[in-house]
């Protein structure tokens, strides 16, 4: 009977942790936005603190090895796009029939997160903007694919989007005609690396691949999206012993 009580305790304490964690969506922040802060909100982010591969990361060019992997994109236009504001993000939801293609195995775009100013650093260089393609496998797993813009010229389809951005949380704007394309530039020379999710709960295993050759945004452009999110990047965690290939 006791060890019955004992079982059951267990499943209610997982379930209350699991509950909190689903309906809680708003209780991480980039206010304190370090490892340490995420991780003793919820058991669920722990990771966050204790991963040995977290994201994102200062690379560090002369320490890049050969060895990455070549990858090929197919991104179709998109007559219609969501524009949501959540977690202080810009997200994009893609339409389906778009994918990142390695070692024949097929990546389907599913989202573009917009973050300013940027997440990951080249030689401890920040750009203002850093625009994030979140791909998926039919199995789960994730391909982050990222660009920067550097000050500029303006983007077109970058420069839609500001116009319509929604300024509340949990809000979405649909905009049409829009071509994930016009933030790829000419040449996939890439930096490659594992790592995370560069949110709570910090998941790893995550394969990112950092576009070596930037865009171009106006800083017109990058304000209007941080006069509204604030800055929205999780600091740079410890690069360890991973291998990053180019």
């Amino acid at each position: 009977m006791t060890q019955h009580i004992l079982i059951q305790s267990i499943i209610c304490g997982f379930l209350t942790t699991y509950f909190l964690f689903a309906n809680n969506k708003t209780e991480w922040n980039y206010d304190g936005n370090t490892s340490q802060d995420w991780a003793n909100l919820n058991p669920m982010y722990l990771g966050c603190e204790n991963g040995n591969q977290q994201s994102p990361i200062n690379i560090v060019t002369k320490a890049v090895q050969q060895g990455a992997i070549e990858f090929n994109l197919k991104y179709m236009p998109a007559k219609g796009v969501n524009v949501r504001l959540e977690h202080s993000t810009f997200k994009v939801t893609y339409p389906q029939g778009s994918f990142l293609e390695m070692v024949g195995i097929r990546y389907h775009l599913k989202e573009i997160h917009f973050k300013t100013p940027a997440e990951n650093a080249i030689n401890s260089l920040y750009a203002p903007i850093e625009v994030q393609f979140h791909h998926q496998h039919s199995k789960g797993n994730k391909i982050i694919l990222s660009v920067f813009f550097m000050e500029g010229r303006s983007n077109p389809t970058l420069d839609l989007i500001v116009k319509n951005l929604p300024t509340q949380e949990n809000k979405s704007h649909f905009i049409t005609n829009i071509d994930a394309n016009s933030f790829i530039p000419n040449s996939l020379d890439s930096y490659q690396f594992d790592g995370s999710l560069t949110t709570p709960p910090c998941t790893q295993g995550v394969r990112w691949i950092v576009i070596k050759q930037p865009m171009s945004a106006t800083q017109d452009q990058a304000d209007a999206m941080r006069n509204i999110t604030k800055p929205n990047a999780r600091g740079t965690q410890d690069v360890a012993n991973r291998l990053i290939a180019e």
